[in-house]
C-alpha cells in the first residue's frame, strides 16, 4: 500500500499594512515634495530663464511692456505733432517753414514716423534716411517726418495738402504700411472693424501669481490674451488684426480706398511736386498670429505677408500715377544676411523692443538706404551738390533728442551739453535694457570721441553707457557697452577705442545734496 506524503503546509505572511498616521505622513511629504519641485521650476522661469530670453530679444514681458508705454509717454511729452500739424518736432528738434539754401524732403507716414516704441528718435526711418543722405554727401538736405499712430493713407491725404504749402517741400515721400488703406464710412467709423489687441485681463489667478512670480505671471497673461482673441473672433463682425489687414484690400472699403489714392495723385500733380510711395515691410509685429505659427523659415513668412497685401494695391497705386516701390524681397534678402538675425526665428528680433513690434534699427536703416536707393538715382535734382570731403569728416556731437524730454537739455558749445538729472524714480527715467534707472542723450548724428567728462556740484557717483552704430553696417547695435562706474563730483570716462560709432549716451547718476545739474563734455 502506498503512502501519499502529506503536502507540506504553506505559512503565509499576513499582510503589512502601514498605520494610517504614517500613511498620511508619506502622502503628505510626497505631496510637499512635488510643491517644491513646481515651486522650484517657477522661480527658475520666472527669475532666469524668462528674464535671459527677454535680455536677448526672444522674448516678450511685463517689464518690456511697462517699459514700452514708458517710452511712448516720453515720445508724446517731447514730440509736438498733433491732429492739425502732423510734423515731427520737438524743443531740441525744432522745423521752421522756411529752408533757404536747403533742400527739403518730407516723409509722409503713421506711427512709423511718429516713434512708436523709440527711445531714440533718429532710429526712426525718416531721421535715418537723413543720416545716410549726409554721409553719402548731401549736406544741404533737410529731411522731416509727418505722422502719428494709426493714420492711414486717408489721413495723410488731409495732412499734406495743409503741409506742403506751409512747409514747401521739394519732394514727398509716402512710407506705405500695410494697415494704410483703413477707410472710414459715412459715419465716420471704420468700414472694416478690427479686435483690439489688447483684452481685459480678469483671471484672478494670474492676478494672485503677479507678485510672487511677475514675470512668469505675464507670459501665462500673454498666453490668455491670445487664446480670448481667437475665441472672441469667432462670436465678433471684427477681425484679428492680420485678417483684417486682408479685410480692407476687400468690397466698399477698397473702393473707397481707389478714391483716396487717386485724389491724392491728381492733388500732388497739381501741385506739382514730385512724390513716391515705398513699401516699409512688416507683419513682424508681435501679437499677429502669424508670428506663433510654427516654422522654420520666419523671414519667407515676413516676405509673403507682406506680398499677399501689396499685390491688390500696386494696380491702385498705377492708375493713380504714383510711383510704388516694392521692397519686400530685398529686405527679406538682407535679414537673412543679418548676423543678428539670420541665426533667429524670433519675430521680436526685428522689433524696436520686446515689448513692440515697430520696425528695429535693421529694419529702419533698410528702409532708408532703399530710399536713399530711389532718391539719388530718380530725384536727384532734390538732393543738391554733393560734398567730396563727407567720407572723412567726423560728425560734430550734436544731441538732439533725450529722455525723459523734462531735463532741461542745453548745449552752449559745440563739445558741452548741460542738463539736470531728474527725480531717482522709475516713472521719470529709463530702466531697460540694462536694468537699472538711467537718463538718454541721444545724438543727430552719430559719432566718435576720446573721452566724457562729467561735473556737478552735488554729483556723488555715475556710470556710462554707450550704445553704439556699426559703421559697416549703418544701424545701432544690440549691445550696450557699461564704462567702469566712478565717484566724485569730476568724473572722466575714457572711451575705448574702436571703428564704432556712438549714437546714444545713457547715464545713471547718484547725488549727495538737492542740485542735480550736471555738465557733460565730449572731447573728439
Amino acid at each position: 500500500m502506498l503512502e501519499v506524503s502529506e503536502k507540506p503546509v504553506v505559512k503565509k505572511n499576513p499582510t503589512r499594512h502601514l498605520p494610517p498616521n504614517t500613511v498620511a505622513a508619506t502622502s503628505f511629504k510626497f505631496f510637499v515634495a512635488s510643491l517644491v519641485i513646481v515651486a522650484g521650476v517657477a522661480a527658475l522661469l520666472d527669475r532666469w530663464i524668462i528674464p535671459s530670453l527677454e535680455n536677448s530679444g526672444q522674448l516678450e514681458s511685463y517689464l518690456w511692456n511697462d517699459e514700452n508705454h514708458r517710452i511712448n509717454h516720453f515720445v508724446y511729452l517731447r514730440n509736438q505733432a498733433r491732429k492739425d500739424n502732423p510734423v515731427w518736432r520737438s524743443q531740441l528738434m525744432p522745423v521752421a517753414e522756411a529752408h533757404p539754401g536747403k533742400k527739403r524732403i518730407l516723409v509722409m507716414g503713421d506711427s512709423f514716423v511718429w516713434g512708436d516704441g523709440y527711445s531714440n528718435i533718429n532710429t526712426l526711418w525718416w531721421r535715418q534716411l537723413g543720416q545716410e543722405l549726409k554721409a553719402r554727401g548731401y549736406n544741404d538736405v533737410e529731411v522731416v517726418g509727418a505722422g502719428l499712430c494709426g493714420a492711414s493713407t486717408h489721413d495723410q491725404l488731409s495732412w499734406v495738402k495743409a503741409l506742403l504749402p506751409k512747409y514747401t517741400p521739394d519732394l514727398v515721400v509716402f512710407g506705405y504700411v500695410t494697415n494704410d488703406p483703413d477707410e472710414a464710412g459715412i459715419n465716420g467709423k471704420p468700414m472694416v472693424k478690427m479686435m483690439p489687441k489688447e483684452l481685459p485681463d480678469d483671471s484672478k489667478l494670474i492676478a494672485t501669481l503677479q507678485p510672487l512670480l511677475p514675470n512668469l505671471a505675464g507670459q501665462l497673461r500673454q498666453i490668455r490674451k491670445m487664446s480670448n482673441q481667437a475665441h472672441l473672433q469667432t462670436k465678433s463682425t471684427a477681425f484679428e488684426y492680420s485678417d483684417w489687414e486682408m479685410q480692407i484690400l476687400q468690397g466698399e472699403n477698397f473702393k473707397a480706398y481707389g478714391r483716396t489714392v487717386e485724389e491724392l495723385g491728381n492733388y500732388l500733380k497739381a501741385a506739382k511736386t514730385p512724390a513716391f510711395v515705398i513699401a516699409l515691410p512688416a507683419g513682424f509685429q508681435n501679437k499677429t498670429k502669424e508670428n506663433t505659427a510654427g516654422s522654420h523659415d520666419f523671414f519667407e513668412r515676413v516676405k509673403a505677408y507682406n506680398e499677399e497685401r501689396y499685390a491688390p494695391i500696386k494696380p491702385v497705386f498705377a492708375k493713380a500715377d504714383l510711383r510704388f516701390v516694392d521692397t519686400a524681397t530685398e529686405f527679406v534678402e538682407a535679414a537673412r544676411k543679418a548676423p543678428e538675425l539670420k541665426n533667429s526665428s524670433s519675430p521680436l528680433r526685428l522689433g524696436i523692443n520686446p515689448g513692440n513690434g515697430h520696425p528695429g534699427p535693421f529694419s529702419t536703416h533698410f528702409y532708408a538706404t532703399s530710399a536713399a536707393d530711389v532718391i539719388e538715382k530718380s530725384y536727384a535734382g532734390v538732393l543738391g551738390e554733393k560734398s567730396k570731403s563727407a567720407a572723412t569728416a567726423i560728425p560734430a556731437v550734436v544731441v538732439n533728442d533725450c529722455v525723459p524730454p523734462y531735463m532741461n537739455v542745453r548745449q552752449d558749445t559745440p563739445d558741452t551739453v548741460n542738463f539736470t538729472y531728474p527725480p531717482d524714480v522709475t516713472e521719470h527715467t529709463l530702466f531697460l535694457p540694462i536694468r537699472r534707472k538711467h537718463v538718454q542723450l541721444s545724438l543727430a548724428q552719430p559719432t566718435t570721441f576720446k573721452s566724457i567728462e562729467l561735473s556737478g556740484k552735488c554729483l556723488a557717483s555715475a556710470q556710462v553707457y554707450l550704445v553704439y552704430v556699426d559703421p559697416r553696417k549703418g544701424y545701432e547695435l544690440e549691445e550696450v557697452i557699461a564704462l567702469p562706474k566712478q565717484t566724485g563730483s569730476n568724473l572722466k570716462f575714457a572711451i575705448p577705442a574702436g571703428d564704432k560709432l556712438v549714437s546714444s549716451v545713457k547715464l545713471r547718476a547718484g547725488f549727495r545734496g538737492g542740485d542735480q545739474n550736471l555738465e557733460m563734455k565730449f572731447a573728439q
